[in-house]
């Protein structure tokens, strides 16, 4: 897979209006150089949608989270392998890998996992995630929407992303919250869209709430020295001088544009944009994404590697109070989770150290920061790996049936397990999680009620989200 750098772009909505010399309005917005802000930060914050609570009374555990870090290993990781070790299972099942103990009794792991082994006391381990698509896009489409994909479960055309999909649960999230004062964006992708071949995956945007709900796509390697994100105007040499400047040209064009026509949109576009301007100017969301101060020694730490550096960019992203940031692991120059083939190699060479060091560095400096208290920290892919390994090419084969993420944070306790698969780690023994209680569970823990209605794109009352949180997460 290539690292994919045409994510769908916000177009400015409805008839081109013209002026009397036959210049487009769209013509007019790029000679006005808003081609250098990129238009979906400010589409972002120009957010209408508000929530609709009601008067319920939420447990103590509602809103325990200021932010939420999703890390989502595309591909499906092997719960045989990792956390889910069926040690007394044939051969053929349990796999080459051998379980060694955590600082948790009762609680053991991969041997390649030694640094989460020592921080198992800072997470839940829930063996017992499940749904019906083997499919990877409409997959990743269920556990990042919550909904499975409207096409149908399977669907190749999840291969693309639309704007008749579900929204990213981080674009719901910021649809309900409507607008914000913070200085960053309320959603950030790290470090890009999930894209196979070119086409961006679906369920990955603000699908059908429109583009204003999109996230932050920084795009680029933050293991490269050079590293920019170029997305929305996010280069750290712009001076608040220039972004200035382009304040004063960007007012110069509204004027121009009132002036000949009379749209609403005509009207309305110079406060986002004024607003998308403040996040720029304020340097909070460039600071953040200046992974470069980090001292070298720390950026060794989580792994001199594009996925290391994403984590790391991911824990400065919460720390300068984004809301929610969705860190994927990209095939580039990386093995991909999708073992059908030679699966122990590439777990022990390629896949779990990696993994291991990034998600233990961060679980280790959100503890000692007490940043880890309010912000829920989740490790998950769109499913695991079969029971069986297939005796041809020693893989494993889509499993969505059970699988195992990781859930840490927020007021969840540290130290155990919830759920369990059956013997054989094929389907689940007890407390079924499903991705739409996952994503209420999300909402819950931000503070967001799973039954809000928001308004979308087409000027219909949508619900975020259909499940149930799952309390018990909580203990």
């Amino acid at each position: 897979m290539r690292q994919h750098k045409g994510a769908p772009m916000l177009s400015i909505q409805g008839p081109p209006v013209s002026t009397c010399q036959g210049i487009s309005r769209r013509e007019l917005l790029r000679a006005g150089g808003l081609g250098l802000l990129g238009l979906s930060l400010p589409d972002l914050l120009r957010s209408q949608a508000q929530a609709n609570p009601g008067n319920k009374t939420h447990s103590a555990t509602f809103g325990k989270a200021k932010s939420c870090l999703i890390v989502f290993l595309n591909g499906g990781a092997s719960h045989h392998d990792t956390f889910d070790m069926k040690p007394d299972a044939p051969v053929e099942i349990r796999g080459e890998f051998k379980p060694i103990a955590s600082n948790v009794p009762g609680i053991q792991m991969c041997e390649h996992l030694p640094h989460l082994a020592r921080h198992a006391d800072k997470f839940t381990v829930v063996r017992s995630l499940s749904h019906q698509d083997t499919n990877h896009p409409s997959g990743v489409y269920w556990m990042v929407t919550g909904h499975p994909y409207h096409k149908g479960i399977g669907s190749g055309l999840s291969e693309n992303i639309s704007r008749e999909d579900h929204p990213h649960i981080g674009s719901a999230l910021t649809a309900v919250e409507g607008k914000r004062d913070k200085a960053v964006p309320p959603f950030v992708t790290v470090p890009d869209y999930i894209a196979v071949n070119g086409p961006v995956r679906a369920g990955q945007h603000g699908g059908f709430l429109g583009g204003k709900f999109d996230p932050m796509v920084p795009h680029g390697n933050p293991n490269n020295p050079d590293f920019q994100p170029w997305d929305l105007g996010l280069v750290p040499s712009v001076s608040a001088d220039r972004l200035r400047d382009r304040r004063a040209l960007l007012s110069t064009v509204n004027r121009q544009l009132r002036q000949m026509e009379h749209v609403t949109a005509g009207r309305t576009l110079d406060s986002f944009y004024d607003k998308a301007f403040g996040v720029l100017a304020s340097g909070v969301t460039q600071r953040a994404f200046d992974i470069q101060s980090e001292p070298e020694r720390m950026r060794e730490r989580y792994g001199r590697n594009l996925f290391g550096q994403s984590i790391l960019l991911g824990r400065r992203l919460v720390e300068a109070g984004v809301r929610l940031v969705h860190v994927n692991w990209i095939r580039i120059l990386e093995q991909g989770w999708d073992t059908h083939n030679d699966n122990f190699n590439a777990l022990k060479n390629k896949l779990l150290p990696p993994t291991d060091q990034a998600f233990a560095a961060l679980l280790e400096d959100m503890s000692a920061s007490g940043l880890l208290k309010e912000t829920l920290v989740i490790l998950m892919g769109e499913f695991g790996r079969s029971p069986q390994i297939t005796a041809s090419n020693a893989g494993r084969e889509h499993w969505p049936h059970v699988f195992t993420i990781l859930l840490a944070g927020a007021g969840i306790p540290g130290g155990r397990l919830y759920g369990s698969s059956d013997k054989h780690g094929a389907y689940p023994l007890d407390h079924r999680i499903t991705p739409s209680e996952l994503a209420a569970t999300i909402f819950h823990a931000l503070g967001v009620d799973s039954a809000s209605q928001v308004t979308t794109m087409f000027e219909r009352p949508w619900q975020i989200c259909d499940g149930k949180p799952v309390l018990e997460l909580w203990g």
